[in-house]
């Protein structure tokens, strides 16, 4: 496969969507080490700001609270991925499970969300060439997105995935207790009244559930390649 983005040329901005465990942030990251882009994980900003809330005890009907935490957090992501939160590493700390249970109704917060995603856009606008994922970087984030995908997977496949991904970090939880979870998940991203997660119209859905790894990272580099979507 060949890459035709190169540092002298105005890199594309490249947007995913889709639900939990459909593989985006390993797929976006790959695709940005071999296309020279900035990958930008959303989730883990809103992971970042779900894990000061927590520690916080915010209540999230208290708005005033939510806007006065967002304003006094500074949120970093390193060159290799990693999370800081007011200057401390949180990479780890925020996949744990009780991140997990908190972060779609935090990111379902309308004050949250428009000040993660006037972050968020700020980042794109600084950066020649970014790919970002999450639940509205299609709809939301970067709507004039060059090239904007939607990926799906099963929920068995996901919820194997997921699995997976969380016994390699040493958090052992059920297939049902994960399946449960990632329901949960789906059901507030989707439902949610402020950028819910959706399916735009001029994103090119791409089903997971039977792809291994390469050929997911393949095809989207190769639509990115052609210089439009299909």
């Amino acid at each position: 496969m060949t890459y035709k983005v190169n540092s002298m040329q105005k890199k594309p901005n490249v947007a995913i969507d889709g639900p939990a465990g459909a593989g985006k942030s390993t797929v976006a990251r790959e695709i940005g080490k071999r296309l020279g882009l900035k990958y930008l994980d959303t989730g883990a900003m809103y992971r970042a700001i779900t894990l000061k809330l927590i520690r916080n005890n915010i209540d999230l009907d208290d708005i005033n609270a939510l806007r006065s935490t967002l304003n006094r957090t500074v949120i970093r992501l390193g060159d290799q991925q990693e999370v800081y939160l007011d200057d401390e590493d949180v990479t780890e700390e925020i996949r744990k499970p009780f991140v997990n249970e908190m972060v779609s109704p935090v990111a379902a917060q309308s004050v949250v969300r428009r000040h993660l995603v006037a972050l968020q856009q700020q980042i794109a606008s600084e950066t020649n060439g970014i790919i970002m994922e999450g639940r509205d970087t299609t709809s939301v984030v970067l709507p004039d997105a060059d090239y904007k995908f939607y990926l799906d997977a099963s929920l068995e496949e996901r919820t194997r995935r997921r699995n997976r991904e969380q016994q390699e970090k040493g958090i052992s939880l059920s297939a049902e207790e994960v399946a449960i979870q990632i329901l949960k998940r789906d059901n507030i991203d989707s439902q949610r009244a402020d950028s819910p997660l959706t399916i735009v119209p001029d994103a090119t859905i791409i089903d997971t559930t039977n792809m291994d790894f390469e050929g997911v990272v393949n095809e989207i580099i190769q639509i990115i390649n052609t210089g439009k979507q299909p």
